[in-house]
Formats: structure tokens, sequence, C-alpha cells
């Protein structure tokens, strides 16, 4: 197969333009031929260097993948003891995330939403990336729960899907907020999503039921 010389300027102008469109009207109804408008370049240069639009869109979501992976490394270095303080920060770490980076964080979101009509290519790439992911945070929490004073009656692993729970409410309620508030423009205006965590996980620390 011949080697296609790439610009890489032009290469990246493309994937920011896909990144947008993408993001913002999913895979089946993204033209590539705004994609080439977005990014200065012509449509045949597009399919020179991506074939067709399903490796354009397998390329991009990669890109999306890293680039925030990158960006949460740091996240799980740190030496955590509280689970409330676990939840808090994470919290404004992803809110922050959406905040500055809402074409990448929405681009999953729909990506996701929408899988079963994409590629098996591109199903199996998130899929791998979510379990992934999932093993980290996993690993992560159950460390913490194994270091805490639980009840001997509950299980370990029982406290670690409830935390995760919290999570996943948290992202649900992140998400619903910025769809319907597109004019945010600071983390801070999003400072009540990390103070209902915090609430989140006293409550599932010390229960909601009064002690008789």
């Amino acid at each position: 197969m011949k080697e296609i010389n790439i610009d890489r300027q032009k290469y990246e102008r493309i994937l920011q333009a896909a990144l947008k469109q993408f993001a913002t009207f999913g895979y089946q109804k993204t033209n590539t031929d705004d994609i080439a408008r977005d990014a200065e370049v012509s449509k045949g240069l597009i399919f020179h260097y991506f074939g067709k639009k399903q490796v354009l869109y397998e390329r991009t979501i990669s890109s999306v993948i890293d680039f925030l992976n990158e960006r949460s490394n740091n996240l799980f270095t740190k030496k955590y003891t509280d689970l409330v303080e676990v939840v808090v920060v994470s919290t404004r770490y992803k809110m922050k995330l959406e905040q500055q980076y809402p074409d990448h964080v929405h681009l999953l979101i729909a990506a996701y939403a929408q899988k079963h009509s994409l590629p098996k290519e591109i199903q199996a790439k998130l899929a791998k990336y979510l379990d992934e992911n999932m093993k980290i945070v996993h690993q992560f929490l159950t460390d913490i729960v194994m270091k805490l004073p639980i009840k001997k009656e509950i299980a370990h692993q029982d406290v670690v899907q409830l935390v995760l729970g919290v999570f996943n409410q948290i992202s649900v309620e992140s998400v619903q907020f910025l769809k319907a508030h597109p004019e945010v423009t600071e983390v801070k205006q999003m400072q009540f999503l990390a103070e209902r965590a915090e609430i989140y996980m006293k409550i599932l620390q010390t229960g909601f039921l009064k002690n008789e």
C-alpha cells in the first residue's frame, strides 16, 4: 500500500472540525462537506487521509479518548482516605472537563447513546474505553473502602457499587444541567453539583433513617 504524505496541520484541523460536527450532530447526520468547510480543506483531502467517514469518526473518537485520559491520569494518583472527599473532588474535576472541553465530553456521551447504530469497530473501542476506566475507578474505590470501618454485615463490594451509583447520578445531573444551561461559562456556576455529591455521600455513609 502506498504511503500517504500527511500535512499535520491540515490533519489536525480536520480532526478538530470533525470533533465539533460529530459532537453537535452525531455520526449519522454529520456531513463531510461541513467538516471540509470548517477545516478549510477540500473534501477530497479528507477522503485521501481517512478513506471514509467511519474511519474519520474512529480517529476522532480515539483522539478524544486519549485526550481525556491524559487529563484524568492525576486524579487517581492522590491518596484519599475519605469517600466524601473522593466523590467531591472527582465531581469538581469532571465539571471542569465538561466546562473546558464540552465537545470532547458531548461526543463521547452521544457515541454511547447511539452506540448500537455505530460501526462495530467503534462500538468495540467505546466498550474497551468504558471497561478500562471502570476497572480503574472500581479498584481505586475498593482500595479506599477496604481501609474503612465498614459494618461486619455489609460487604465491601456492595459499598463500592453504591459509591459508583453516586458517581453516575452526579454525571447524569451534570450533563442535564449543561444541556439546559448552555450559557454556563464558569465551573463555579456548577458548584451546587459538588455540594449535592457531598450530600449524597454523607447520606450514604450515615443512612437516612432516624435512630430509634
